[in-house]
C-alpha cells in the first residue's frame, strides 16, 4: 500500500487524535478504579460480589532478581543470564 505524503500527514493527525483520546480514557479508567478502591477500603473488604461480576482488591507479590547483588556474587559477566527481545517501535512526534 503506497500513500502520498498528504495522506501520511492525515494519518499522523489521526494518530495524535486517537492517542489524546486514549490518554483521556486512561485517566477516566484510573479515576473509576480509585473510586472502586475507595469503596473496598471504606467497607473493609477484599472481595465484593455484584450483579455483574466479582471484585477483588488484594495484595499480590512479585519476585525479581537484584542485578546489583547478583553482580557482586557472580561478577560483571551476567551475559549468560541475559535474555534479549527485539521488536519494532513506531514513534511519531
Amino acid at each position: 500500500m503506497c500513500i502520498s505524503k498528504k495522506e501520511l500527514e492525515k494519518k499522523v493527525q489521526e494518530l495524535r487524535s486517537l492517542k489524546a483520546l486514549k490518554e483521556e480514557t486512561e485517566d477516566g479508567i484510573e479515576a473509576v478504579e480509585r473510586e472502586i478502591i475507595s469503596y473496598m477500603k471504606e467497607n473493609e473488604t477484599d472481595t465484593e460480589i455484584t450483579d455483574t461480576g466479582r471484585i477483588t482488591y488484594k495484595e499480590q507479590s512479585r519476585t525479581t532478581l537484584d542485578k546489583k547483588k547478583l553482580t557482586e556474587i557472580l561478577g560483571d559477566d551476567l551475559k549468560p543470564f541475559e535474555k534479549t527481545t527485539n521488536y519494532m517501535v513506531l514513534r511519531v512526534k
